[in-house]
């Protein structure tokens, strides 16, 4: 780990690095002679002799984090660049030949996996320089920082794609690993640099872990940076009102939180540090004339040894701040004086009131703090029944500032919950505390509180009362972007003019595309007044923080606007955004979805076919792919633009067309090649396709699932096996995959060979006795002969993880009581697990069907294993029915566990749904019995015998019913004479005396009763039997 502690950026401006001699000559500004290679040729070759010389790998270094952070200025976070990119970037030779054709290269060699950077990103240059410097593997993987340096950067250009990149994905986990051992081995003898590195860098991979849909991984992330921070905060309740109309307390979700008092080294001399503030107002009138200018967003790191990578800190000026116009003056004020360790409160952009008739503006808490108990995915603390000291000792109206790292937490932690159902209204309770201690408790960055609104604006988005504020709140943070990003002077504009072939101002299209939003020579209109010079933050404050918070680029931000317009019905108002940023594939379904799909169809045929052949195309044939031409060169986003034009047509060719573009690279054409044949149930061709994706996209979990299906159509069950393994090894709470591996696994055929438990996979392997359910005898050691049911076990465990995802689909639980009960006791039946899940499945099919939702036959085989295993104390009889059927006895709680649980079911959930079905009532009536209940038994016996002749003939008259029925009939009412002999001398329970005094006559009674109704049988079989029964209970 060399170059660990590099030499700092020692104030130089971007535009004075990247006029550096050794950047002029990278980028061949000091060629004597004009070159015949492309220009990008000619920087990777330079680029690869000048890092030769390990004394330049530092400076590269600095050269690539000036092009990003310069970038990520003039595309995120403003204000705009003072100087002319284009300029600095390419020599005159090549620009001379032609600025727009040379975008274009850039822009097709920053497209990898068939997905292609936004064609309109502003300053592009910026990102590629800094793209081939950073991620040279010479730099990037001889030290710390140039790792790192290749982290931040990968992560930024897959920001830069539409979708998300295999090949970026295996390259930014990969290198965290790295990132991670490094750091974390740094911990015990770094100090607090080593501290402060570590922290930044789990924070910037929970945020590319948020991005992958990784949310858990991510959490885990933020709970160990807080952890090393020594930063406390938890999710509980404190009694408040939340409405204007709310007369008394209820329990409100609230995030406690405490920074540490004072921030180590270096944090507090990056001006970090709260306690430092007052010092810091002293010098502010010579801080404004530094932090003015924009293209020096470095010149105030100080000169301790720090890393070049790390953004510049947050401005010192009191005045370079736009004031927030809070709801409340008068306790913003109060606030702040109180709460605020800085001599003045930080001053943020707006925050837009709620303006509800019923909401209030905040939450009132109560003074005293009331606690919910309640298991959450985001403790970063113990769950203990008390809150930790601190914790406990803050009143949630009025919490302390936070750190902006610990700020930029909270809000991480609430987009990796978010991020998996952000339309889900537990999951938007959960995640808003954490934006609102952010925005209520106001931060010292400008940064940091622009996101907390949009964090904020996100999860307002879902819900009627507040999606007018998150709508207007996010157009006002886009108007900021735009306004703050967008150049006025002719010095940097912001795009070049297009190309006079761009297929987007063809004459043969419908479909006119405006300009980009920024103009070169007027400013953009904003929604709210723009603030000034002096009311906005300087450079050094956005650039601060931008790889922990990861800002949306600005087109990105307008395209969340335009999707959160078609949310909400507006497809007109989200149709002009997407064509004035030019983001065609947007523009194509917008227009599809609002039943124009031939101008839809149109539009993409311009764009990527140099001519139509035919004037109505949106009927074309399915061959029409071999009669139109692709463009040369092709359109950045063509294999998107032929999948989406595949999708409106529904003509598989286009998908293939948009492989072949790609250059076999473009997973999502195969995928969707793929769900075409199996819809056509052409399940060899789809199983082909989804090979084809995921051979380019290994991580991709729903091509892994579809994969699997279609393997299960095709009785390919052992590939069904390995691809929903690798569904749950992915995403590990997919119930559907679980539950489909264990059909997959259950379909395997016996094993042949002994089980080698040493190899088996984790994923199956779970601690029983830790989950509550019994043991498997077979997994504790190995048998020397074939185990025949291993498969099945296999199979309980993945129904068991999935029963427990998805705890309300009586389905999988049905499932998993079948594979339970198949098991017989010499392999070690799971009678606990058969017991839990017949019981889960009656609880919820039982309202629906009734006394249908109990599988009789498996709970026979569970009766009898209990009667005939476990003897009953003595006791219960008497005290029977003087409790409540659900209140377990005294002799009910001397059992063990699995007798006792299967009562409770009986008791509970099975004898009230008991109706019309004989065989239930001959099981409960066993039951009964064996819990020394005669007369009880002897009840439901008599409710058993009568339903089932009424089963066979409605008016209980045997004459024309078949001998199969007439032979049931006689079995049953033997049944019923010999219950009446056994049971009928018995002391009847809780009231003594006999069960059935008269039981000889009862039985009489009851044989003659169907003779009586069977003439027609005289002399059968049955009848002979049943009239010598009844003559051997004559007295």
């Amino acid at each position: 780990m060399e170059h660990l502690f590099p030499y700092p950026k020692m104030g130089s401006s971007f535009l004075e690095i990247l006029q550096d001699q050794l950047t002029r000559k990278l980028l061949g500004f000091e060629a004597i002679h004009a070159e015949d290679i492309s220009f990008i040729s000619g920087v990777t070759s330079r680029l690869k002799f000048l890092l030769q010389d390990q004394t330049n790998h530092l400076p590269f270094l600095k050269i690539g984090y000036t092009a990003l952070e310069a970038f990520l200025q003039a595309n995120a976070t403003g204000p705009p660049l003072d100087f002319n990119s284009e300029h600095s970037v390419f020599p005159d030779t090549y620009r001379r030949q032609g600025l727009e054709s040379l975008k274009n290269e850039l822009l097709q060699s920053l497209t990898i996996d068939g997905i292609a950077p936004y064609s309109l990103t502003p300053h592009i240059e910026l990102f590629w320089l800094a793209k081939i410097i950073l991620s040279n593997p010479i730099l990037a993987e001889a030290g710390f920082n140039g790792r790192r340096a290749r982290f931040r950067v990968n992560y930024w250009h897959q920001k830069l794609l539409a979708e998300a990149s295999s090949s970026l994905h295996d390259q930014l986990y990969t290198d965290g690993d790295v990132l991670h051992h490094q750091l974390q081995s740094r911990l015990t003898f770094g100090g607090a640099a080593a501290e402060e590195h570590f922290v930044e860098f789990l924070v910037e991979r929970a945020v590319i872990r948020t991005h992958y849909a990784d949310g858990a991984l991510a959490r885990q992330d933020l709970a160990l940076a807080a952890t090393t921070r020594h930063f406390q905060f938890i999710l509980t309740g404190a009694l408040g009102k939340r409405t204007k109309y709310q007369n008394r307390d209820l329990s409100q979700l609230v995030v406690l939180a405490k920074s540490r008092d004072h921030e180590p080294e270096p944090y507090s001399s990056r001006k970090s540090s709260r306690a430092e503030g007052m010092d810091s107002r002293k010098g502010s009138a010579d801080t404004d004339s530094r932090s003015n200018s924009h293209s020096r967003p470095l010149s105030n790191r100080p000169k301790s040894p720090i890393m070049p990578s790390s953004p510049p800190p947050p401005s010192t000026s009191t005045t370079s701040l736009r004031p927030t116009t809070p709801t409340s003056p008068t306790r913003s004020r109060d606030l702040h004086e109180h709460l605020s360790p800085l001599a003045n409160p930080p001053t943020q952009p707006e925050d837009l009131p709620l303006n509800d008739d019923t909401l209030l503006e905040r939450i009132q808490f109560k003074a005293t703090l009331a606690p919910v108990h309640a298991d959450t995915l985001t403790n970063v603390v113990s769950p203990d029944s008390a809150l930790p000291p601190q914790l406990a000792a803050l009143d949630p109206a009025n919490q302390p500032l936070l750190f902006p790292m610990d700020s930029i937490i909270l809000l991480a932690t609430a987009s990796s919950i978010s991020n998996t159902s952000p339309a889900d209204g537990l999951v938007r309770e959960e995640t808003l505390p954490y934006a609102t201690r952010v925005l209520d408790g106001g931060s010292s960055n400008w940064q940091v509180y622009t996101q907390a609104l949009l964090v904020r604006s996100r999860i307002e988005g879902y819900k009627s009362r507040t999606t007018e504020r998150g709508l207007l709140q996010l157009q006002a943070l886009v108007d900021q972007v735009i306004a703050e990003t967008s150049e006025t002077s002719d010095a940097s504009p912001a795009t070049s003019e297009p190309p006079t072939d761009d297929p987007s101002h063809s004459k043969s299209s419908d479909i006119k595309l405006s300009a980009p939003a920024s103009s070169p020579t007027s400013a953009p209109t904003t929604f709210l007044p723009k603030a000034s010079s002096k009311e906005s933050a300087s450079v050094a404050e956005r650039l601060r923080f931008i790889y922990q918070i990861s800002p949306p680029y600005r087109w990105e931000l307008e395209a969340e606007l335009a999707a959160r317009w078609t949310s909400m019905g507006g497809l007109k108002t989200a149709l002009e955004i997407y064509e004035r940023l030019q983001m065609h594939a947007e523009v194509a379904l917008c227009l599809a979805a609002t039943d124009r799909e031939a101008d839809a169809i149109k539009l993409i045929k311009d764009l990527v076919f140099e001519q139509v052949t035919s004037p109505d195309n949106s009927t074309a044939p399915e061959d029409d792919t071999k009669t139109l031409k692709l463009r040369s060169p092709l359109p950045p986003d063509t294999p998107r633009l032929l999948s989406i034009l595949g999708d409106i047509t529904s003509l598989p060719s286009y998908y293939t067309l948009a492989w072949n573009a790609s250059g076999n690279r473009y997973a999502r054409s195969q995928r969707s090649l793929g769900r075409h044949y199996a819809k056509q149930r052409d399940f060899p061709s789809a199983a082909e396709s989804y090979k084809l994706a995921l051979g380019v996209s290994k991580l991709d979990r729903s091509s892994w699932f579809s994969l699997g299906c279609v393997q299960l159509e095709l009785e390919d069950f052992a590939g069904a096996v390995e691809s929903f393994t690798r569904c749950v090894q992915l995403e590990d709470d997919d119930g559907e995959s679980w539950s489909n591996l264990a059909i997959a696994l259950l379909k395997l055929p016996t094993p042949l060979v002994p089980e080698d438990t040493s190899s088996k996979s984790n994923i199956l392997r779970y601690d029983d006795e830790e989950e509550g359910h019994s043991p498997d005898p077979l997994q504790n050691s190995i048998p020397a002969a074939p185990n025949p049911y291993a498969n099945t076990y296999a199979a309980l465990r993945a129904l068991r993880r999935a029963a427990g995802l998805k705890r309300d689909d009586a389905r999988i639980w049905d499932n998993y009581l079948t594979v339970a009960a198949s098991i017989p006791p010499s392999a070690g039946t799971p009678w606990g697990e058969i017991i839990q899940a017949m019981s889960r499945v009656v609880e919820l099919r039982g309202k629906r069907e009734g006394e249908g939702a109990i599988d009789i036959k498996i709970l026979q085989v569970l009766v009898r294993y209990i009667t005939d295993g476990f003897p009953y104390p003595s006791g219960d009889g008497e005290e029977s029915e003087e409790k409540d059927n659900s209140a377990p006895t005294s002799a009910t709680k001397q059992l063990p566990h699995v007798p006792w649980s299967l009562l409770q079911l009986i008791d509970t959930q099975i004898t009230p749904l008991a109706t019309s079905n004989p065989e239930l009532y001959t099981i409960l009536s066993h039951v009964s019995q064996w819990r020394l209940r005669p007369s009880q038994s002897l009840s439901q016996a008599e409710k058993s015998w009568r339903l089932t002749l009424t089963a066979i003939s409605l008016s209980e008259e045997f004459d024309n019913v078949s001998e199969s029925l007439w032979n049931r009939a006689v079995d049953k009412t033997i049944w019923m004479i010999e219950r009446y002999r056994d049971l009928g001398p018995l002391e009847r329970e809780r009231t003594g005396g006999l069960v059935e005094a008269k039981w000889r006559f009862k039985a009489r009674t009851a044989g003659r009763r169907v003779l009586g109704r069977a003439k027609a049988w005289e002399g059968s079989e049955g009848w002979k039997r049943l009239t010598d029964v009844l003559e051997a209970i004559k007295e």
